[in-house]
């Protein structure tokens, strides 16, 4: 589970720029969670009965993202646990190379109608391993 597999293409909007002309950094927690969605679409997990939740979540900024510029997401699975596994990101853009953040996640897996977390499915991690691999 080494190199990145799935990128994203993030619409910027004009309110998600801040005072100072450049994106929030608020959002671009709003931005990893978007390419996040995707993701799972991608690899066909549906998230109806077992869905995860952020468990932890940092972020380095390296450059800001000015008006204009398309910003992508990479994102990708580097490992799983029983109940756990972890995520990381690149916010960058293409045109210029410029990487402008990386994240890293943990996500805990839970039962959408109980509420609690859940051992994840082999069917869940089957589809991340399929796809990673």
């Amino acid at each position: 589970m080494a190199d990145y597999r799935f990128s994203f293409p993030l619409q910027v909007r004009y309110s998600d720029f801040d005072m100072l002309g450049h994106i929030n950094n608020a959002t671009f927690v709003t931005y990893l969670e978007t390419a996040r969605i995707y993701y799972y679409m991608k690899i066909g997990w549906s998230l109806k009965d077992i869905s995860n939740v952020v468990a932890h979540l940092d972020i380095d900024f390296f450059k800001p993202i000015l008006p204009g510029q398309q910003v992508h997401c990479r994102v990708k699975t580097t490992s799983l646990g029983s109940k756990s596994f972890q995520m990381q990101y690149e916010l960058y853009s293409e045109e210029d190379d410029i990487i402008f953040a990386k994240a890293h996640s943990v996500q805990v897996c839970f039962d959408k109608h109980t509420g609690k977390t859940v051992v994840m499915p082999d069917h869940i991690q089957e589809l991340i391993r399929n796809f990673e691999d």
